[in-house]
Formats: structure tokens, C-alpha cells, sequence
């Protein structure tokens, strides 16, 4: 007799999906993926609770809003990954009660943005994993809200995350 014994772990990325390898997004794609080659602003450390109380826009256009120019720290609970449909992983972003979405996308999805940004997205993607604090970095980004797991009340996403640093387990 053989006993079957399932173990779960938490795995530091999910693997691609043949079906999802070569699916990129459309809504807002070169603005989510840097595509539009955009001049961003210097880097500041925030709490997700600024983040998800900005108000946010009364229309999305296809090109990005001022304050999607902005790069923001934050450090937070990440308590959620799985690999979207558009290939992006999609991260969960928690601190004090608050949540937000970050996401990586795959490097195939951000092929017109410069070397340097898809370097950061690449490297942000391979290290990026649940942990109980981790330091993350990414470019504001509001999205619409279609339901998405984690989506904050103002639907503001750090959107692609430019560094992952996981600080605890």
C-alpha cells in the first residue's frame, strides 16, 4: 500500500503557464509597462495607506496621468502572487489594514520600454515572493477596477514594481 502525502509551500514565483506565455495586457499597456518611455520622478518612501487614500482620477485616458510619474517605496506584508492572464505576477501589498496591488510584468510584455527600466522590471520580477516585510518599489499606476484580488478603494496599483526586497520570512 503507498501512501500519497500533498505538501504545500509557498513558491517564490509562479511558473509560467503555456496557455498565458505569450498573452500581454491591453488596457493602458504602454503606460503599466513603461513603454511610453516616461520621465519619472525621484523615489520616495510612503505607507500604502497614502497610497490607496489619493483620489483618484474621474477618467482613465490611454496616456499617463501627472501623478502616475511618481515612484514610491513602501514597506508591507506581501501576502498574495499569482501569474495573471496578461502574464503580469500580481502581488498583494498589505500594511495596518490597508492593501494595494503591485505587479511585475513579463519581459516580453515591455519590449519598447528602455534597457534600464526593463532591467529593474526583470530583476524585480525574478526576486519578488510572499514574505511577511518586504521593501517595494514601483511607479504609481491607476487602474480600473474589474474586481482584481487586493485592488484598493482608489484601484491605484505600484504598476510595474522597479525593486523587491524582501526584508523577513
Amino acid at each position: 500500500m503507498t501512501i500519497v502525502v500533498a505538501v504545500s509551500t509557498a513558491v517564490a514565483v509562479p511558473s509560467i503557464r503555456a496557455t498565458g506565455k505569450y498573452s500581454c495586457g491591453v488596457e493602458r499597456w504602454s503606460v503599466k509597462t513603461l513603454q511610453d518611455r516616461p520621465h519619472l520622478l525621484r523615489n520616495r518612501l510612503t505607507t500604502v495607506k497614502y497610497l490607496v487614500t489619493r483620489r483618484s482620477p474621474s477618467y482613465l485616458p490611454s496616456t499617463r496621468l501627472p501623478f502616475e510619474h511618481h515612484v514610491f517605496t513602501v514597506i508591507a506584508r506581501v501576502t498574495f502572487v499569482r501569474e495573471e492572464a496578461d502574464s503580469d505576477y500580481h502581488f498583494i501589498l498589505q500594511e495596518h489594514g490597508y492593501h494595494l496591488i503591485g505587479e511585475t510584468p513579463a519581459p516580453y510584455c515591455d519590449r519598447h520600454a528602455t534597457r534600464h527600466y526593463r532591467h529593474l522590471m526583470a530583476q524585480a520580477r525574478r526576486t519578488a515572493k510572499t514574505c511577511a516585510k518586504a521593501r517595494v518599489t514601483g511607479v504609481a499606476f491607476f487602474d480600473f477596477d474589474h474586481g482584481q484580488d487586493g485592488v484598493a478603494p482608489n484601484a491605484i496599483e505600484l504598476h510595474p514594481i522597479l525593486h523587491f526586497r524582501c526584508l523577513s520570512g
